[in-house]
């Protein structure tokens, strides 16, 4: 194998130990979003992001390169006549077919990796994102719980209250009919003080005339004696 596919396939075999290492299930994806906003991965992101295309461009070049030579060998048909060739000629095409599927691997985990890395990333903001809004609907419900409590302590402080107010309007009936029945039996005793001092008044009067009969009596029987 030549230097620039030995190392095509050094770099798909870090792609697919790269793969395997993003696909563990242990890992959170909190976790490799933490690492993605390293500084340490965005200075090695920055420093090598102009490579990583380059090398891709180069991917695809001996990609291309791959499928001219497997076209190639197989449109050899006129070395069937000679074995050795034939054998030659099928070592070649066992080489472009493994250099193809080499660059076409590296570059199908190119797109693979970096459509992971962005499902983790989506993801770990959804689970930032659904924590921060369980939190909210933890506080709400606090929240609700407390000024359901606060309700029902005013609904029954309102219905001690309001069993207050109609004990306070019986009393206050009840005592309006007590001064009532008070007024009338106040009318009823002035009523009977005022036919008492009638009666006063004219039994003086009735007594007074009685008086002054038997002195005139006496005084008609005392003229007649003389």
């Amino acid at each position: 194998m030549s230097f620039q596919w030995t190392v095509v396939a050094t770099f798909l075999y870090v792609e697919i130990a790269t793969v395997i290492l993003l696909m563990i299930p242990g890992i959170s994806s909190a976790a490799w979003q933490k690492l993605f906003r390293s500084r340490l991965f965005k200075f090695v992101k920055n420093y090598v992001n102009l490579y990583f295309y380059v090398f891709v461009a180069l991917l695809a070049l001996l990609f291309a390169d791959g499928v001219r030579d497997v076209r190639k060998y197989r449109g050899e048909e006129d070395v069937k006549a000679r074995p050795d060739a034939e054998i030659h000629q099928h070592m070649k095409l066992f080489r472009a077919q493994r250099n193809l599927y080499i660059a076409g691997f590296a570059l199908f985990l190119c797109l693979v990796i970096r459509r992971i890395v962005s499902l983790i990333s989506n993801q770990a903001n959804l689970e930032a994102k659904c924590s921060a809004a369980l939190k909210q609907a933890e506080s709400a419900s606090a929240t609700a719980k407390q000024f359901m409590k606060t309700a029902e302590k005013g609904a029954h402080k309102n219905a001690i209250d309001e069993t207050m107010l109609e004990e306070l309007d019986d009393v206050k009936k009840e005592l309006a009919k007590k001064n009532e029945e008070l007024r009338k039996i106040k009318v009823d005793f002035d009523a009977l003080k005022s036919q008492a001092e009638n009666a006063n008044i004219e039994y003086d009067r009735v007594l007074s005339e009685l008086q002054n009969s038997q002195n005139k009596g006496s005084e008609g029987a005392s003229k007649k004696d003389d």
